[in-house]
């Protein structure tokens, strides 16, 4: 099997990249057409759907009231899940998450986390006593690869339409009033993830299908809001010059400041 996946990928770097171009025509370092369509489920407490290229996902938010973390009694939290179910794509088999759903789970976690999105103050309501929380749940309708880039943007095009409402919140009663004003929810930066695949020491493309992800030696995900680096991020695969990786960088940055004005229109 693995001669065979060796045969078809030498195939594809001889017939399409090596002439800088690929089998959807696009070039080795060119993007899929992106779309967004912001609040589209009225029911949600925001939500979106973000199509790149044939890959596409709808994300929903719900806002709850919750108990703060004991370790940080004055911040609110968020939690995202993302479900890649079996109507999106052959590999996949419903019933329990497949282990890239719990990848793109645990990815996207980490960069709500750890890019500084939102402060997560502002979603304090009484210290110790009670916070906001706020869930994304991701569903994805079509894959074709790119999936934590697809999703990273839907829930960043998700966020810019939540209105978290005022509370009343009485500490000695414990009586919870939710008022009908709202205020937007304050975004500090938009950190989107960019994916290349490495084919060669020399081949790399950017943006690669899943027919490309699976004839790729590794891929390299980069995270950015187009002026600071906040992670990389290398599942498994052959090793990566530096040299790539610093092209990978100055591309996805670039993107980055496409996509952020995308999101803010």
């Amino acid at each position: 099997m693995n001669s065979i996946k060796t045969n078809v990928r030498n195939t594809y770097v001889k017939d399409y990249l090596a002439k800088n171009v690929r089998s959807d025509g696009r070039g080795v370092m060119e993007f899929r057409v992106s779309a967004i369509n912001r609040h589209p489920i009225k029911t949600a407490d925001g939500s979106s759907v973000v199509k790149i290229g044939n890959t596409s996902v709808v994300c929903g938010v719900r806002l709850e009231l919750g108990t703060p973390k004991p370790e940080t009694p004055d911040d609110g939290y968020v939690l995202v899940n993302v479900e890649l179910p079996s109507l999106c794509y052959k590999k996949f088999r419903p019933g329990i998450p497949c282990d890239e759903a719990m990848e793109t789970t645990s990815f996207l976690n980490e960069v709500c986390n750890n890019c500084n999105l939102i402060n997560l103050k502002d979603l304090c309501i009484c210290v110790d006593k009670l916070v906001w929380v706020i869930s994304f749940d991701i569903y994805c309708l079509n894959y074709d690869g790119s999936i934590a880039d697809v999703c990273l943007a839907a829930l960043l095009s998700s966020i810019n339409t939540i209105q978290i409402p005022e509370v009343n919140y009485d500490k000695e009663t414990e009586e919870i009033n939710i008022t009908a004003n709202t205020k937007p929810l304050n975004v500090n930066n938009f950190p989107f993830a960019i994916t290349f695949g490495i084919f060669n020491e020399k081949l790399l493309i950017a943006d690669p299908t899943e027919e490309e992800e699976q004839l790729s030696l590794s891929k390299i995900t980069i995270v950015t809001n187009g002026k600071d680096l906040f992670s990389i991020h290398k599942p498994g695969g052959d090793f990566i010059k530096d040299g790539q990786i610093q092209k990978c960088i100055e591309c996805a940055m670039t993107r980055a400041c496409f996509l952020t004005k995308l999101v803010n229109e």
